[in-house]
């Protein structure tokens, strides 16, 4: 596209449909239109032009993406987290239309145009949401543009390559298509590339093997009242996930109790009615419960303390048992990166968050009995490493408390609950997914539906859950995947500058002939 305004349309056109392809509507299929839009935009527009065409995809993307969170931090904190994802996307946008301009000059025509100009188009996509899922503060790993198709024929991919695979293989198709109409292709090569895509979705899951199963009961326990800004008192919480429990059969025989991030609202250290409570239903159901509440290390002073987002196994013989602390809390959300900085900028905002959480350091496993539940607890889903380091470590299946009561009846919890999805898939494991209002779920190693609970209401799932082991090429090698599709489009795009450079040195040096 030439014409700048026209660029601008496709770009806010792509933006909004690629975030349609997401829960809800999660329409999977407007992901690869949406990223088709977006990369004709990015056609012909120079380093300045790609910025701002960018910068408008991106706003488009991410303001609806994740409008779920202005319920939770209010419209600065989430504008803020907007533009801040959209400048992120909008720099990678500079990347790839440099890519169409020095890689298209380097190869003008021919199969290896066809080939290395949607490489580098990919790989460069790729790195920018590899650099983004990881940096600043932890970086935000929210909608990744292969995160949008748990639902879709390409969803069984990832346990091949990884999020980042998938997501490469995606922009590369929808490139491949783009570059054979650019180019004017002959019909064989688009036959070339239809073919392709068919054996891209005919790629069947990559398989592990099941080691036995465990009866897991997954308990909702529809507590509005661990929404940060939900009045309510004390003990609530727990009350409701303990009733919740007592719904369980008394026949059920269950291996593991799960119970959601923020299940606990008070200290069972210092309540003994509240580890009473916890005996009592473990010793009913002959059953270790896996719980959630807000742990302290203390430090010399008051002021030095650590809090803890912390899922622990109680057991009525052993009592407090295994602990995994949350890896990664929220930035702005559970605690606030460079304090004093931001405090400067917005005290009303910051001072709302009062106590901060501290990164985890424990491995995210929680051994309970035979059992090695690798354990996310809610936004942790998102981060590749702590999947694959979990499942490395000998998970035989993943367990995800989360507490999504601050978000009501957005799409958060549902978009949350497709990545899950996908994890099982990826990892080749069953995955629990126990919220305290919804959604809630249980994922069979194919990512099968084999439990669901309707949102904001009480209730338990219970189901045998199979255990496996044996690692899918996605656990194995995902992080030098990722690595090396990133290196590959900045490869292509650097060495298709420097031979344009070289090229005008030597036609600037070559005699002329008389």
């Amino acid at each position: 596209m030439r014409s700048f305004w026209l660029s601008l349309l496709a770009a806010v056109a792509g933006g909004l449909l690629l975030r349609a392809a997401f829960p809800g509507p999660a329409l999977w299929p407007l992901a690869f239109v949406g990223t088709a839009l977006v990369l004709c935009s990015l056609m012909h527009r120079s380093a300045g032009g790609a910025f701002l065409v960018g910068l408008a995809s991106g706003l488009s993307y991410y303001f609806p993406l994740i409008a779920w969170a202005s319920l939770f931090l209010g419209p600065v904190p989430w504008s803020a987290l907007s533009i801040l994802s959209s400048l992120f996307w909008a720099g990678g946008a500079v990347l790839v239309a440099l890519a169409y301009r020095r890689v298209t000059a380097r190869w003008e025509s021919g199969a290896k145009r066809l080939v290395l100009v949607p490489a580098a188009v990919a790989g460069l996509w790729t790195l920018r949401e590899a650099v983004y899922s990881a940096w600043p503060y932890g970086g935000f790993a929210w909608g990744r543009v292969a995160q949008s198709q748990s639902a879709s024929p390409f969803a069984e991919l990832v346990s091949w390559l990884g999020l980042s695979g998938m997501g490469f293989v995606m922009v590369f198709l929808v490139a491949l298509v783009l570059e054979l109409g650019r180019s004017r292709a002959r019909p064989l090569s688009w036959a070339t590339a239809a073919a392709a895509i068919l054996v891209v979705t005919a790629v069947p899951l990559f398989p592990t093997s099941t080691i036995g199963s465990a009866r897991i009961a997954a308990v909702q326990g529809d507590t509005p009242e661990a929404a940060y800004f939900v009045e309510g008192d004390p003990g609530d919480v727990f009350l409701g996930h303990v009733d919740a429990t007592r719904t369980i059969p008394d026949d059920a025989d269950v291996d593991v109790i799960l119970w959601p991030e923020g299940s606990i609202d008070l200290n069972p250290e210092a309540s003994p009615g509240v580890r009473r409570t916890l005996d009592q239903l473990s010793v009913a159901y002959g059953a270790p419960i896996v719980a959630n509440t807000v742990t302290v290390e203390p430090g010399e002073t008051q002021a030095e303390d650590r809090f803890f987002n912390s899922q622990f196994v109680w057991d009525a013989e052993g009592g407090w048992g295994d602990q995994y602390d949350k890896k990664h809390p929220i930035p702005f959300g559970e605690y606030v990166p460079d304090r004093d900085f931001w405090y400067s900028l917005a005290p009303d905002l910051i001072g709302m968050i009062g106590r901060g959480y501290s990164p985890g350091e424990r491995d995210s496993i929680l051994e309970i009995g035979d059992i090695k539940a690798g354990t996310y607890i809610c936004y942790d889903i998102v981060d590749d490493v702590l999947i694959r380091d979990a499942v490395l470590g000998g998970a035989t299946v993943l367990f995800a408390p989360s507490n999504n009561a601050d978000f009501g009846k957005t799409d958060e919890p549902a978009q949350q609950l497709a990545f899950a999805r996908l994890r099982s898939m990826e990892t080749g494991r069953s995955l629990v997914q126990a919220s305290t209002v919804g959604m809630s779920a249980i994922y069979s190693p194919e990512g099968r539906t084999l439990a669901e609970l309707p949102w904001y209401e009480p209730g338990v799932m219970v189901v045998d859950v199979p255990l496996a082991d044996g690692m899918t090429p996605a656990v194995l090698f995902g992080r030098g995947i990722e690595i090396t599709l990133g290196v590959l489009g900045l490869g292509l795009l650097v060495g298709a500058g420097s031979s344009k450079a070289q090229r005008m040195r030597d036609s600037a040096t070559r005699i002329p002939l008389r």
